[in-house]
């Protein structure tokens, strides 16, 4: 009964860290609306343009402001009061989420604003992250660092998939704009939760140089630490052949299984639920893993998980197939972030995560842009098999060379 019992305890540890479990509910508030948002706006754009590309183009305009925000989102995140910078760069990314109620719902709404306003909302996005990721190892301590990045990605993995599943509906019932404002309404109560925290007193923040200073040594860590250049390399190659999957979603239920809206939230639903699972285990089990060697078998059965989803015939095994994404993508990113924090300088944390939002800026701009293009030309299933198979080589060649990741 005890070993049962262990693991169970020490994922539930971190909740008795102070202002804990108020950064674990902002995380799920406005993870739960960006995948409200995503459908909804991922929908509205395939509905009105019929093309892969543009939706993809959607996701890039969101996702690409860690390219430009990332560094600087990361020197921010070192220098001031992290839950300050958590609390106001969600309230902006409500008002942008509001904005894209009030243009879904005009006739005549300017495709262009409405990429505009993605655009807004990745910056607000790209500054939560550096925040939130080392905010929560600030409250739980060092020991129990993994545990605590590990349960946040649950709480946002497992409400998401009800926002996507539910939100399918509401777009098929009410129309994207309902789906948006319930988005807003989310994620201004996660800006509420974030003010409730209080940061520790011990922390240390650079302020003694300036912050053009700080984001140029974030931008150097990726030379000066071999370990975070190879892990931002593989994140790089991932995030353009891997994570495209979450950008052509609404490609695959209407080209490949010819499902409709309440399809496509079926299958974003699918992989937060497999990511749960897949963190739970982390969670539980991360101080016995060799984590450099379980980060490249995981990046390895993406790439799988990629190709079976691009080609599968029912909808049953694309659904098992996002989940396995899902697993996948929650597992590379902890991984990622626990690796990246362990191997700088506890004042250079912040930083080094936002040369994470740097490198997958890059990816979202490029993967997305150019698996829609190639969608386009070619097939969603051409698409995905040749995207899937880039990231499985890449694993295996990594595994063999890498003798540096595999003692991480």
């Amino acid at each position: 009964m005890q070993l049962s019992v262990a693991p169970v305890r020490r994922i539930a540890e971190p909740f008795a860290a102070s202002g804990y479990p108020a950064l674990w509910l902002g995380a799920v508030l406005t993870a739960t609306a960006m995948w409200i948002e995503r459908v909804a706006i991922g929908w509205y754009i395939f509905d009105e343009t019929d093309s892969a590309f543009l939706t993809s183009a959607a996701v890039s305009a969101q996702m690409g402001a860690g390219f430009f925000f990332g560094p600087l989102g990361g020197a921010i995140a070192d220098r001031a009061s992290r839950p300050r910078v958590l609390s106001l760069a969600i309230g902006g990314r409500a008002l942008t989420i509001l904005g894209l109620a009030v243009l879904t719902a005009v006739a005549s709404g300017s495709m262009l604003a409405v990429f505009a306003l993605l655009a807004g909302g990745g910056i607000a996005q790209t500054l939560h992250f550096s925040s939130l990721q080392t905010l929560s190892a600030d409250l739980v301590g060092h020991e129990r660092r993994a545990g605590a990045i590990s349960l946040v990605s649950i709480g946002q993995r497992a409400v998401s998939a009800a926002g996507a599943l539910g939100s399918g509906f509401m777009v098929t019932a009410l129309g994207p704009t309902f789906a948006l404002a319930i988005a807003a309404t989310c994620t201004g109560l996660g800006a509420l939760a974030y003010q409730r925290i209080r940061e520790p007193r011990e922390r240390h923040r650079v302020a003694d140089v300036s912050l053009l200073k700080d984001t140029v040594e974030g931008l150097r860590l990726v030379g000066r630490v071999p370990l975070v250049a190879l892990l931002l390399g593989l994140m790089l190659v991932i995030e353009v052949f891997g994570y495209a999957f979450f950008a052509l979603t609404p490609a695959i239920a209407d080209r490949v299984l010819h499902v409709g809206v309440e399809g496509l939230g079926g299958l974003n639903a699918a992989t937060p639920i497999g990511g749960v699972f897949a963190l739970a285990f982390l969670a539980a089990y991360s101080s016995r893993l060799r984590l450099g060697v379980a980060f490249l078998v995981v990046y390895f059965w993406f790439g799988a998980m990629v190709m079976l989803v691009g080609a599968a015939p029912w909808y049953v095994v694309s659904l098992l197939a996002a989940g396995g994404i899902g697993a996948c993508a929650a597992l590379v990113d902890a991984l990622q972030w626990i690796m990246l924090q362990g191997s700088v300088d506890e004042r250079l944390r912040g930083r080094a995560l936002g040369a994470w939002n740097l490198t997958i800026g890059i990816g979202w701009i490029v993967g997305p842009l150019t698996m829609g293009a190639f969608a386009d030309a070619a097939s969603v299933t051409v698409a995905f098999a040749t995207a899937g198979s880039i990231v499985m080589a890449t694993a295996l060649l990594s595994l063999l060379v890498s003798r540096r990741l595999r003692a991480a």
